[in-house]
């Protein structure tokens, strides 16, 4: 397993889900670790699993949508690089709407 990386992303649909949970993947670590946040989520959405919901963002790394927990850290995932093992959660503290998709706070 040295050449995969592991990625372990919460999921909870509310209108399903009774409790979240966790969904681990593997990726080929080679690549993916020059990569960003964002295109592993990206690769596991195309690979793995088109259920998986998550914002995109604007690219420019200036409108916050893509925020997320990375790893028990706050980061943008179109800014963040991607880990050997990563841990991805949506930000603490606000409502889920499905899996890394939270409402948004107004202001």
């Amino acid at each position: 397993m040295e050449n995969k990386g592991i990625v372990t992303i919460f999921r909870f649909d509310p209108t399903v889900d009774k409790e979240p949970r966790y969904e681990r993947y593997e990726v080929p670590y080679e690549y993916w670790h020059r990569v960003k946040v964002i295109d592993t989520l990206r690769y596991v959405y195309e690979v793995f699993d088109p259920g998986l919901s998550f914002r995109e963002p604007c690219r420019q790394q200036i409108c916050g949508a893509c925020i997320l927990f990375v790893n028990k850290k706050s980061v943008l995932a179109c800014e963040a690089f991607s880990e050997k093992e990563m841990v991805i959660e949506p930000i603490p503290n606000r409502v889920v709407l499905k899996d890394l998709i939270t409402e948004s706070s107004s202001g």
